[in-house]
């Protein structure tokens, strides 16, 4: 594996395989966690709305750039980070980094589009809503997380989601999606050398106009809680559970174990 840091801050990872597929794309240091309590839904929203247009393509161009060569655009939202990431052919992976560029520095959301992903948004929650063995999962982390935005579902509420405009999401990535926020990874065997220059031509154009600050909060200890949330449904569903060692603990893997 290989790393290097651009002048904007922006981190590359390279890590080499002798696939003829690669696997490209950004992941930024931003979740649900990290909105406030008038943006719950926010993050993911952001994301789902980047392939809505850019300073130079529609929203239709940009669905088509990677498929016309067979290759794949996706993004996902986590309670911690964002993804946007694309797998190609090695010889597409230029087009792929330009495109992914285009999409975390140039997005324009803009306002008729954003209306239609709303739609689509709040279909998915009541998606949810009406499947109890998932939505327990949401109530749970909730439950375990109480007042704190790292317990709040991905997707927001049927509210949140209704107050969102192209500005609100203008001013999530101005605040958040800031080369030195995030990581630029490849994987594939594309010569690192390759990777890096593509990076300086398609990546380093993008300076943050102001320094990152975000302090993340530990939430509140957990005192034994117990609840039942009665639904007109024929079956029960129960989760017994507790809040597990971080990433960092030495104890971790004794718990996996």
């Amino acid at each position: 594996m290989t790393t290097t840091t651009l002048s904007n801050g922006l981190r590359i990872i390279v890590l080499p395989s002798d696939s003829l597929v690669s696997y490209c794309g950004f992941a930024v240091n931003v979740g649900t966690r990290d909105e406030l309590d008038n943006q719950f839904g926010l993050a993911h929203f952001v994301e789902h709305s980047l392939f809505k247009g850019t300073r130079k393509r529609k929203a239709w161009h940009i669905l088509n750039r990677m498929e016309a060569v067979g290759g794949e655009l996706n993004a996902y939202t986590t309670k911690e980070e964002t993804f946007l990431y694309s797998i190609c052919l090695s010889d597409d992976i230029e087009r792929a980094m330009e495109l992914l560029g285009d999409l975390i520095f140039n997005s324009v959301f803009p306002k008729p589009e954003i209306e239609k992903e709303r739609e689509v948004i709040i279909d998915e929650i009541h998606s949810y809503e009406d499947n109890p063995s998932e939505l327990i999962f949401d109530e749970f982390e909730n439950l375990i997380f109480h007042n704190h935005a790292i317990g709040h579902s991905i997707l927001g509420t049927e509210d949140s989601v209704n107050s969102f405009t192209s500005d609100s999401c203008r001013r999530f990535v101005d605040d958040f999606y800031l080369p030195e926020n995030m990581v630029f990874f490849f994987y594939g065997k594309t010569p690192f050398a390759k990777i890096h220059l593509l990076a300086e031509k398609y990546l380093k154009v993008f300076k943050s106009l102001k320094t990152f600050q975000n302090q993340r909060e530990s939430p509140q200890s957990l005192p034994p809680i117990k609840e039942k949330i009665d639904k007109n449904l024929h079956q029960s569903h129960v989760m017994l559970g507790n809040r597990a060692y971080n990433l960092y603990s030495k104890n971790r893997m004794g718990l996996y174990l």
